[in-house]
């Protein structure tokens, strides 16, 4: 058995924690998981005395193996307070023992930024006492494996550990669109794993990490969530918008939510009553993913870009959490995707689910869907 090469990382306080919490909320775009997970792991781990440490890509041994490790299914079937993460550590034994021969797991990656999905691996590499990697496949939350770096770098997915809690599962899979479609058909419904699943995948070496993955993704949450923490009263959302140039789409009252779960998806259309008497509509799959007003027609954003709930009051939520109710108050932040979320590649890998929630169109930055407005 090959021993793994030493990785140095950086303890995480607890309010590092929390930081990263309110910011991956905010970037993950609706989805990502909610923010009671994270808040629910923060407790837990603080209350063990057990904190995460944090590596950066630049200083991940070439040579050590980790993975990919990850929540999958409807996000309101996490919301409870009683929401049971260990499967997503038993996903990561399983990816453990598979790697003995190569040193074993020597680090954890993020699959996407969100609440829940930021955590997850913070969570399980505590446990395991591994660190996690300052880096993830989406900056943002995405509906789909396809969807993320290590896709488009065709980083080898297989093979795909997954565990519900009292069942545990590993297959080999060709692609990210494979892989998803298999997870799916496990995770969704009742007859499969009940809408929650814990995921490892995508194993990887280090300097496989550090080329596939979108570096500085936690940090980029923290210091967001720190400019939210320390804004002025009342000043939240201008923080917000400062830090991560975005652009207040609309603002308002939530009128109207139709949420339906199938295949581990929460399907939804928002209705959101503006303070100047528009309405924007917003579509989703988890994720927020397209948004319009009344008073246009042209979109106000699409995905790849963000689009990202707060409280006038300061708090992120996403799709998941108590804030998104009828007759709640909102702003709908749009953040200019980071530009490795901006490629050729993710552009087309988002259009097939931009036409099913409705939109034909070429994709369009927000910059210039507000210089049209």
């Amino acid at each position: 058995m090959r021993k793994a090469p030493p990785v140095t990382s950086t303890p995480l306080t607890e309010q590092n924690l929390r930081d990263i919490l309110l910011g991956a909320t905010f970037l993950g775009s609706g989805g990502g998981g909610p923010r009671a997970v994270g808040a629910n792991i923060i407790d837990s781990l603080v209350a063990k005395g057990t904190l995460p440490t944090l590596i950066s890509t630049d200083a991940l041994p070439a040579t050590a193996w980790g993975a990919v490790s990850a929540f999958a299914g409807s996000p309101d079937s996490a919301a409870g307070p009683n929401f049971d993460w260990s499967p997503a550590t038993h996903a990561a034994q399983q990816m453990a023992q598979y790697l003995a021969d190569r040193g074993g797991l020597s680090y954890l990656l993020p699959v996407e930024l969100g609440g829940g999905n930021s955590f997850i691996p913070l969570a399980v590499g505590a446990s395991l006492g591994v660190p996690v990697v300052d880096a993830a496949g989406a900056a943002r939350a995405v509906p789909s494996l396809v969807e993320t770096s290590y896709a488009e770098q065709a980083v080898a997915v297989s093979p795909m550990m997954m565990a519900s809690p009292t069942d545990t599962m590993s297959c080999q899979v060709s692609t990210a669109a494979v892989a998803d479609n298999v997870l799916r058909s496990v995770v969704g419904g009742s007859a499969g794993f009940g809408n929650e699943a814990g995921i490892a995948l995508w194993p990887m070496a280090g300097a496989t990490a550090t080329a596939a993955a979108i570096g500085a993704t936690t940090s980029w949450a923290m210091g967001l969530g720190q400019a939210i923490r320390t804004a002025p009263a009342g000043g939240a959302v201008a923080a917000a918008l400062a830090y991560t140039g975005g652009y207040q789409l609309a603002v308002g009252e939530f009128s109207a939510i139709d949420v339906t779960t199938t295949g581990g998806f929460d399907m939804i259309q928002i209705q959101l009553a503006c303070t100047d008497g528009t309405t924007a509509s917003i579509f989703a799959q988890n994720e927020n993913l397209l948004a319009w007003s009344s008073a246009s027609v042209a979109p106000l954003g699409l995905a790849p870009d963000l689009l990202c709930w707060i409280t006038p009051d300061g708090v992120p939520f996403s799709n998941a959490d108590d804030e998104f109710a009828v007759g709640q108050p909102a702003a709908l932040i749009g953040v200019p995707a980071p530009a490795a979320m901006r490629t050729p590649y993710m552009i087309k890998a988002f259009a097939p689910q931009l036409f099913a929630l409705g939109y034909g169109g070429p994709w369009q930055a927000l910059a210039d869907l507000a210089a049209r407005r």
